[in-house]
């Protein structure tokens, strides 16, 4: 962060700063007293489990410079720290404040601010647009999902004086979220993976979802870039928001002025052709990342670099844990893709998954949030789609895809159906469904924990396979005792 004035923090908030106080630099701003420092200006939030309030103590005593907090709170944090408060009608708003000044007043214009929002890939097409970049220059990228009124604001603070380019992920889940935080962000660069069936139960439909998405194209600065993905038409009447920009549009669509061709993906790859003329490959499995790939290109093509150091760049990207992370580990192969699911993602995973040709195939498939009205439907469509792909085992878990399986009933193919009622108890029972060779892919909303039985694998199949098991079995069998029988149901006893 660039250091600022208690004073120009008071002008950014609407906050009174005491004339004693107004030049003490702020160096940092944090929300977690824990974590405060020296120079630290610390924003009392209130949370759904903890109130910032209740800590300014705390942050005061820790070296914070000052604590902002409301008005409403005053009893909260005592009367012999008042003083050192900067009081605000809500401390959320106060902070996006603050960034938005600190974005106009305070960045250098050579810092390139990037926004990225869709329905699919944002946080992956994040990464690899920081990755593509930061091989040339100087910069950073949100982390995590910093990506609503907390984390967006936090990301613009923490840019420094020497950054040439600032990654941030834009997310909502109602109407005007985006073209809030975007306001905030006034970005150079826009970026919209895509639309899709998710948050539906705010958004009110696919329309609604392009409406609130391309609304990040309203705040892109006048003469700035703008990347779309255009593969759903619902988009299309929307552009006209950014003629105020240059907007490249780009998929698999016809129309597409930076399109993707003869796509190939496997497991352990994905492979496809660019603009007619370049060829990328990804270490990553998904079709679909074949579109976060072509966004991340057009960033790094509008920064100057040569295509062929982006394509070098990409190659080496490798996604974040939850999203589509293959593992390979001892008799089975592991997609992680639990981070979070809608049906076009859904859809995505499973055709990844029927791309393996070796051993069976087993799609862990959770339930899907925030799909309101058409939740129902959206749970059946997807139950019927795997049953029909040639993925041999279905394992549902949660009370919504478990409830689409009854509805379906008993599917025609091969497929074996398993019903649990969480990921907990579906873990428990994940060592008597698996045979070795079995590629699994897991994929469901962030709420149904499947990475609880990603750990549970990971866990007991690495202590299975460990030089100390092997080692505890030779040693048996040398000694002349006979090792512990396994018992003859379960399929995989090492699991």
């Amino acid at each position: 962060m660039i250091e600022m004035t208690l004073r120009q923090v008071g002008i950014a908030v609407g906050g009174r700063v005491v004339p004693e106080a107004e030049q003490r630099l702020v160096r940092r701003v944090v929300i977690d007293s824990r974590e405060v420092a020296e120079g630290d200006l610390f924003f009392a939030i209130r949370g759904e489990n903890f109130d910032g309030h209740a800590f300014v103590r705390q942050a005061l005593t820790a070296g914070a410079v000052a604590c902002l907090c409301a008005r409403s709170s005053r009893n909260l944090t005592g009367p012999m720290h008042r003083e050192r408060c900067i009081w605000v009608d809500d401390t959320v708003a106060a902070l996006g404040c603050l960034a938005g000044h600190y974005r106009r007043r305070v960045l250098p214009p050579s810092t390139t601010l990037i926004a990225i929002t869709g329905s699919n890939g944002k946080t992956t097409t994040k990464r690899m647009v920081h990755h593509v970049l930061s091989g040339v220059l100087k910069g950073m990228a949100s982390p995590k999902s910093f990506n609503n009124h907390i984390g967006v604001p936090l990301t613009l603070l923490s840019a420094g004086a020497d950054d040439r380019y600032l990654v941030v992920e834009i997310g909502t889940n109602s109407r005007g979220e985006v073209a809030s935080l975007a306001s905030i962000v006034e970005p150079d660069v826009a970026v919209v993976t895509s639309i899709g069936e998710a948050h539906l139960e705010g958004l009110g439909g696919i329309e609604g979802v392009a409406d609130e998405k391309s609304s990040l194209l309203d705040h892109v600065r006048v003469n700035g870039f703008a990347v779309v993905n255009t593969d759903r038409e619902e988009l299309m009447p929307f552009l006209s928001r950014g003629a105020h920009v240059r907007v490249l549009s780009f998929g698999s669509h016809p129309l597409a002025r930076l399109r993707i061709e003869r796509l190939d993906s496997g497991i352990g790859h994905s492979r496809f052709r660019l603009d007619g003329r370049y060829v990328v490959e990804l270490s990553m499995p998904g079709a679909h990342h074949a579109s976060n790939a072509t966004a991340a290109f057009a960033v790094g093509r509008y920064f100057g670099m040569d295509p062929a150091v982006i394509i070098e760049r990409l190659g080496t990207f490798m996604p974040p844990d939850g999203r589509t992370t293959l593992k390979r580990l001892p008799g089975l192969t592991l997609v992680d893709d639990t981070y979070n699911a809608n049906p076009a993602s859904m859809a995505a995973a499973v055709e990844t998954l029927c791309r393996q040709k070796e051993g069976r195939r087993v799609f862990v498939m959770g339930d899907m949030w925030e799909l309101g009205a058409v939740s129902e439907e959206a749970h059946r469509r997807l139950v019927r789609l795997v049953c029909a792909s040639g993925v041999e085992v279905l394992v549902a878990v949660g009370p919504m895809t478990t409830a689409a399986v009854e509805a379906v009933g008993q599917p025609s193919s091969a497929a074996r159906v398993l019903c649990f009622p969480d990921a907990e108890t579906a873990d428990e029972r994940m060592s008597e469904l698996l045979q070795p060779g079995d590629t699994v892919l897991l994929k469901g909303s962030r709420a149904m924990k499947l990475d609880v039985i990603v750990n549970g694998l990971e866990k007991r199949l690495q202590f299975a396979a460990s030089p100390s098991r092997t080692g505890e079995k030779a040693g048996a069998r040398q000694s002349g005792r006979a090792p512990k029988p396994q018992k003859s149901a379960a399929p995989v006893p090492q699991l």
